[in-house]
């Protein structure tokens, strides 16, 4: 993949972040909506990823969005409960999800054994996604200050997964985790990344400007589809 294939926008702030991205998933649905019926969006954990589903519960959007018409899945998942302060569910479910007559709801069953979550979870997606290869409207997601995304950290073997997807096992402080892996994450329409903060300016500098392909974030190229990387002003510092 090369820089010329991604599409950077710059923002100010976070907040800023949030308002762009708000922006492209109502493109995005909108064109969804009228195409297939229905808008497919796989979300992200994360600060930046609350910022955007508090921003979309506000007067300016709740009323814009075909919410009925949502499909909501998960890009990755601890493996916690999902009442669990560490749940990627958990923190939609509050900001979102409760919010908003979201259509339905596919959660990644994080509370019980990791391989069995993921298998179940790839029966979900071929059940529910069009037949064929499973193809997102959009796919929510950000970046560590490592370069990985979703739960794909460098070095992993499921970086190489020919599934949809993967439990894998990290070292961070929930360590067993249920994640998309690259093969399904490049299929999609509309890959977004939403990444903010100083900690990722060298990363970013190193997808973008160098392309480091060994770093995880840098591998996803969603062909035919598009790519965009919102950075706020210190996560793009390096590259400005």
């Amino acid at each position: 993949m090369t820089a010329d294939s991604r599409q950077i926008v710059f923002c100010e702030t976070p907040d800023d972040v949030a308002d762009a991205a708000a922006d492209l998933i109502f493109e995005s649905q909108t064109e969804a909506v009228a195409e297939r019926g229905v808008f497919r969006v796989a979300l992200s954990g994360g600060t930046t990823p609350g910022l955007l589903f508090a921003r979309l519960t506000t007067e300016e959007w709740r009323d814009e969005m075909a919410w009925e018409n949502w499909e909501v899945f998960w890009s990755d998942e601890r493996c916690v409960p999902p009442d669990s302060p560490d749940s990627n569910f958990a923190i939609a479910k509050r900001l979102l999800l409760d919010r908003m007559p979201i259509g339905e709801v596919f959660r990644i069953r994080g509370e019980i054994d990791p391989r069995e979550a993921a298998a179940e979870y790839a029966r979900t997606l071929r059940a529910r996604l069009d037949p064929g290869p499973p193809v997102f409207d959009v796919i929510l997601l950000g970046m560590g200050a490592d370069g990985h995304t979703a739960s794909l950290f460098p070095g992993q073997p499921a970086l190489e997964s020919a599934s949809l997807i993967e439990a894998v096992e990290v070292d961070q402080p929930v360590r067993h985790r249920i994640t998309f892996t690259l093969n399904l994450i490049n299929r999609a329409r509309r890959v977004i990344f939403l990444v903010c903060g100083e900690a990722k300016a060298q990363r970013v500098h190193e997808i973008i400007h160098e392309n480091r392909v060994q770093l995880p974030a840098a591998r996803v190229d969603p062909a035919p589809g598009e790519c965009l990387w919102l950075l706020d002003h210190a996560a793009a510092r390096k590259i400005r």
